[in-house]
């Protein structure tokens, strides 16, 4: 077996979701102990303390020139050490390596190597244990994993997580609480757990070829990857290209699927999640409702779809979701903290989406705040007239969902017709009246 002296890397990442991804892979391909930072101070006081190889930057990641910034201050110090940094940068790094913001993770990593002049047998043969150590800080909650992981209890390795499980944060803090702060993966399928984090899962969403009834449970997994990790770590870039690649996945398959019936039959036969099976009901039918309006458009059904995949993502209990009206909610035997969720789940909603940075229309925060029914995104049944118009074709779309959902027996379940009769009795009020005949020309 090849002999590498471990490497200690500083990883200066203050986004949650990229530093596990870079933890993760600079530990499990190199074998390098990761000590990570959030600012230039942090890192130098780091670098006083112990004997550091080379510090790993993405620069896009902060406002400033951080890269530039912590150089000029380790000159003042008379410190060097090799800076290897993605994004734009006006340093000169003579020491280390500059490369591109759309750079592929996998050259990086094969740089510092070289630089380090550690060839790709070497690191194949790497001396390594039988268990290989996952700092608990680079497992993100929402990660599914393709292998079994394991906890250490005194010199044994039990399995804490199956092979395609996902992973939710209350198990990671039950590890924590039992003391594990290392989590650990078979040393020969260590590298096969790195490369599928999240972009294997996205690579699978954009397979064109990819059957209907494979495509409605890998996008179900995606959905609970993405509510996990948004739930516990907010929306990053990682997240969001993955909501993104979830949002097409469904998109296609509202497009694709000829009727209602047929995308119940395949959505109902499988015991998954409530809330995903709410969001693909909800956007297949708003679409199909938008598109008999009297001026549809492309950006409408976009904004649509986007707000039925984020509407619950402050929900984390399927059950939360199953709860439609404040009647409902008040005579729940839920805790007075998780009642207030729900019935602040709207406002909850669009305050995340809307603070996470990213680019998206006005309207989807509006919508989002407003899918109950409430200008103020309070409570599941206060209607205002003065509402958004998507906004009214989600709340249509959203009860004529939950109306189906309670009969998982076809037999039982009210037909088109029975539905459009019970819209059109609950939303005969002011402000839905344009739209109520639409119902009538609807083809599912």
């Amino acid at each position: 077996m090849a002999e590498i002296t471990q490497m200690n890397i500083i990883l200066l990442e203050h986004r949650l979701d990229y530093k596990a991804i870079y933890g993760m892979n600079l530990t499990l391909y190199l074998g390098a102990n990761v000590i990570t930072t959030k600012t230039i101070q942090e890192t130098m006081n780091i670098i006083s303390e112990q004997n550091i190889d080379l510090i790993f930057i993405n620069n896009d990641a902060y406002v400033q020139d951080i890269a530039n910034d912590l150089f000029t201050k380790m000159e003042k110090n008379l410190t060097t050490v090799p800076l290897f940094i993605i994004g734009n940068t006006k340093l000169n790094n003579d020491l280390g390596e500059k490369f591109e913001s759309n750079c592929q993770l996998r050259d990086v990593i094969q740089s510092i190597a070289k630089s380090k002049s550690i060839t790709a047998k070497m690191m194949s043969e790497m001396d390594q244990p039988a268990y290989f150590p996952l700092p608990m800080e680079f497992i993100v909650p929402g990660w599914q994993t393709i292998v079994e992981i394991f906890i250490k209890r005194s010199d044994t390795y039990r399995i804490a997580f199956l092979a395609e499980e996902i992973i939710f944060s209350e198990q990671l803090e039950e590890q924590k609480a039992d003391g594990n702060n290392q989590l650990y993966v078979d040393r020969d399928k260590r590298l096969r757990f790195v490369n599928n984090i999240t972009l294997q899962m996205t690579a699978k969403l954009n397979d064109p070829n990819m059957e209907l009834t494979e495509r409605v449970k890998v996008t179900e997994v995606a959905f609970q990857m993405v509510m996990e990790q948004a739930r516990q770590i907010g929306i990053g870039d990682s997240t969001m290209e993955l909501a993104n690649s979830c949002i097409e996945s469904m998109t296609s398959m509202v497009k694709s699927i000829p009727s209602l019936d047929k995308l119940l039959k395949n959505i109902l036969k499988n015991t998954g999640s409530y809330r995903y099976k709410q969001s693909l009901l909800i956007s297949y039918i708003g679409s199909h409702i938008i598109k008999k309006t009297k001026y549809p458009s492309k950006t409408q059904q976009e904004i649509f779809a986007f707000v039925s995949f984020f509407h619950n993502i402050g929900l984390h209990k399927d059950e939360y979701a199953m709860i439609h009206t404040d009647e409902q909610l008040e005579e729940s035997n839920l805790s007075e903290k998780e009642k207030i969720l729900i019935e602040r789940h709207a406002i909850i909603a669009a305050r995340l989406v809307t603070n996470s940075g990213k680019k998206n229309p006005y309207e989807v925060g509006i919508i989002l705040k407003q899918h109950h029914g409430s200008t103020k995104g309070l409570g599941l049944s206060n209607l205002s007239p003065n509402i958004s118009h998507l906004a009214m074709i989600f709340i249509f779309a959203q009860e004529w969902t939950n109306i189906v959902l309670n009969f998982e027996n076809e037999e039982r379940r009210p037909n088109k017709k029975q539905v459009i009769e019970t819209l059109k009795r609950k939303y005969d009020l002011k402000g839905f009246y344009n739209l109520l005949p639409i119902l009538d020309t609807l083809e599912l």
